[in-house]
């Protein structure tokens, strides 16, 4: 059985009352002598389990202490704190008095005379050989105490007294330990020593000043004796050169400060001011990484690159991207680039496999090829494409990567939808031969402008949250507008008239109401379905349809803005569905209206006179009666004797338009249909079954944990990079494990996750941190 200082105490104390009463008379009271007070700061801790330790020392009955006369009463029980069991010996703790004083009869102070009988009614809490335990006795005593080996020296001695309060309860802190010594004892008190160090880097004396004067003490013999710098900020760029050098126990601070550089945001301009000159060679060589200049003048360079890159021929490009990949990768792992001050070097990846998907040929001898082709494969392109464009931000790197979108995706991008646009012209069917079919799901979510691209993306981030997913896909009405589209995949699908009058590509019902909001939630109703705007109204017992998302809006707003607000859109989603689970749903359905085409730098314009129209948008329009075009035109979802003209290829009837739907495409016609399931909820996954903060390390007990599980506390339970942990250990062991957070963590609202084998949250539960 592993034993705390606290557990050895407590049983010594327990002993201490023990006596043989058939040859003496039951102790009046304990003395517990401790002229260096040494065990003072624990008292109050051991009073929680041992109400009768009282403490002599001034009026706090709060605390149990009080002058020699409250301590008299409270032995005769006459005082209401008094409240222990009639058959148990109190104990009194005499702080700053040896067993000198209490013998030194003739020189005890007045105050303190009426103690001073006790000594021979009562017993001493003492060591066997007559001393006052002090914490280094009972470390080292076999006996009573733990049976360690401790260093002798006056800093190990120091240490001791600092450190008890955070080790006194713990039972595992000497597990394996063969000698205790002040660097360890200093450690536990500081088990977060790189955390301090940086934010004393950040702060300076402010943090100094907020530690107690003994924790002070200790912050500052570590910095010295372990990391080589007294905690002056008048020397802090010398410092920081040494936090940038990252040698010896310096590359443990670099690796707490790349793991979180946001939390100190004052390192980076020290590292700027403190780069130095020469960053040597060989062993006495400096890292590249450390300064912030170094990854500027590569990402300088990687941009000039890649602008010669765009005047080289297309079979070319890939080679030399890969050629820049090779030069520059290790620049992803730099704290600039989780700092967002690489953006080209993180586009790059992206820009390589976009490259690959489009200077390849695709089969594309009928429809259900394409279609084979882009749910395989071709995705990767409009999705690489996208996430290429979402890593820069300034004008200056988006033209660069336009640049290379111009030449490589745009052509891919023209040719795969002239192509599908030439097998549609010659049949129709995939659109025409829609019908109505009765929908079986009762939890439908309607997310608007889901294109299949994103619902990929979104299906591999659900799968790590532990959901089972099946994604399937599906052809959209025509035109791909809302209008037309989203009646097409809502459960009142059969009560659309197929001969409505095309106003603004809107439909009307059977019962000839125009099919606006109003009627929709009408019809929804009729049929069975509530209209569902927050989750906290669900009833399992009733079938819902929701709508959510505004990509089409910040879409058509912020034009090629929108690859900015994916992520954000992801959020929104997935926050919607673990809602809903938590309510107990058990299966979600999501579906959407519509697709769109994206092309930085603007999609081409074709010329279609608003004159010659009844209704044009974007990419399809209503030609007036009479008037003759070449342009595509199909039968129109909701009255097949109405055509819809459609736009050439990618083109737009306007221009300088980055973002749009409506036309014939791939991107704007299959649309993703996702099944969601909550496997969680039905006991397929491990739980967390209890958790408990001791200060700021969180005790977690587990169900049904596998191998290779591990633990988490994020401040956003979805999002690994909000992890809040500094301990480097998560891993579940027979369904237990632990984890030591920051102190400037404490009192956050965090979220503990289980993850299993593959990084999946199996379970999760709201915290708040030392809570």
């Amino acid at each position: 059985m592993k034993y705390s200082i606290y557990d050895k105490v407590y049983k010594a104390l327990k002993q201490a009352e023990q006596h043989n009463s058939s040859i003496m008379v039951k102790p009046e009271v304990i003395l517990w002598p401790d002229p260096e007070k040494q065990w003072s700061e624990v008292i109050t801790t051991m009073q929680e389990e041992i109400p009768q330790l009282i403490s002599y020392g001034k009026y706090n009955p709060y605390e149990k202490q009080g002058p020699s006369i409250w301590i008299k009463c409270m032995v005769a029980r006459v005082l209401p704190e008094a409240n222990w069991a009639d058959d148990v010996t109190p104990i009194i703790y005499l702080p700053g008095v040896s067993k000198g004083d209490l013998r030194n009869v003739e020189n005890a102070k007045l105050e303190f005379q009426p103690l001073l009988e006790y000594q021979y009614t009562g017993t001493m809490f003492v060591q066997e050989n007559g001393k006052e335990w002090t914490i280094l006795a009972f470390m080292e005593n076999p006996v009573q105490g733990l049976g360690l080996k401790v260093a002798k020296d006056e800093a190990t001695k120091n240490a001791l007294r600092k450190t008890l309060p955070r080790i006194f309860r713990n039972n595992e802190i000497f597990e394996g330990k063969t000698i205790i010594d002040c660097d360890f004892l200093n450690i536990q008190l500081f088990p977060d020593i790189f955390h301090y160090i940086l934010r004393w880097m950040c702060s300076g004396d402010s943090l100094l000043q907020e530690m107690s004067a003994g924790k002070r003490d200790v912050f500052i013999n570590i910095c010295k004796t372990q990391y080589d710098f007294t905690p002056d900020h008048k020397n802090i760029y010398s410092i920081a050169e040494k936090l940038g050098a990252q040698r010896n126990q310096w590359k443990y601070v670099w690796q707490m400060y790349s793991n979180a550089p946001k939390k100190y945001p004052e390192i980076e301009e020290l590292l700027r001011s403190a780069k130095p000159e020469d960053l040597g060679e060989g062993v006495f060589s400096i890292p590249e990484e450390s300064w912030p200049q170094i990854n500027e003048q590569l990402e300088n360079e990687l941009r000039e690159s890649i602008e010669k890159i765009v005047k080289s021929s297309p079979d070319k490009m890939l080679t030399k991207l890969k050629e820049l990949n090779d030069q520059h990768q290790k620049r992803r792992g730099w704290v600039w680039s989780e700092l967002g001050y690489s953006p080209l070097v993180q586009a790059l990846p992206f820009l390589i496999s976009m490259t690959e998907i489009t200077t390849k040929s695709f089969p594309s001898l009928s429809v259900t090829e394409i279609r084979e082709y882009y749910i395989t494969e071709g995705y990767l392109a409009d999705q690489c494409m996208r996430k290429a464009m979402a890593c820069v931000k300034t004008e200056k790197d988006r033209t660069v990567i336009k640049s290379i979108l111009r030449l490589l995706y745009a052509p891919w991008l023209e040719s795969i939808t002239k192509k599908f646009q030439a097998l549609i012209q010659k049949d129709p069917s995939v659109f025409t031969n829609k019908m109505a079919i009765t929908e079986t799901e009762s939890y439908i979510l309607f997310v608007d402008a889901l294109r299949f691209e994103l619902s990929k993306e979104f299906e591999e981030r659900l799968l790590k949250s532990g959901y089972k997913i099946t994604l399937t896909s599906a052809w959209s009405a025509i035109p791909t507008v809302t209008p037309t589209a989203k009646p097409n995949v809502s459960p009142i699908i059969h009560e659309v008239s197929e001969s409505s009058d095309c106003v603004e590509f809107r439909p009307q019902l059977k019962n000839g109401k125009d099919l606006q909001a109003a009627a929709f939630k009408e019809v929804l109703e009729s049929n069975g379905f509530s209209f569902l705007k927050s989750e906290d109204h669900i009833n399992t017992e009733k079938k819902y349809w929701q709508e959510i998302g505004n990509i089409d809006k910040k879409g058509h707003d912020e034009q090629s803005g929108i690859v900015k607000r994916i992520e954000e859109l992801f959020d929104y989603v997935q926050e919607t569905i673990d809602s809903a689970f938590e309510k107990g749903v058990k299966k979600i359905k999501i579906v959407t209206d519509h697709g769109w085409l994206l092309l930085p730098g603007g999609l081409p314009k074709t010329q279609l006179h608003e004159g010659l129209t009844e209704t044009r948008w974007g990419r399809c329009a209503l030609i007036k009666e009479g008037v003759k075009s070449d342009l595509l035109q199909l039968p129109w979802r909701w009255n097949p004797s109405v055509f819809i003209a459609y736009a050439p290829g990618i083109s737009f009837f306007k221009a300088n338009e980055e973002y749009a739907h409506g036309g014939i495409s791939v991107q704007e016609c299959l649309v993703p249909v996702l099944i969601i399931e909550n496997t969680i909820e039905s006991g397929l996954a491990s739980k967390i079954i209890n958790t408990k903060w001791v200060g700021l390390k969180c005790a977690v007990e587990t169900e049904n944990a596998g191998k290779d599980y591990t633990l988490d506390i994020r401040t956003k339970f979805n999002d690994e990079t909000t992890t809040i942990v500094i301990s480097r250990n998560k891993e579940v062991i027979e369904n237990k494990g632990s984890l030591m957070v920051s102190d400037d963590a404490e009192s956050q609202a965090a979220t503990i996750v289980l993850l299993d084998d593959k990084g999946r949250i199996r379970d999760k539960r709201a915290t708040t941190v030392g809570e």
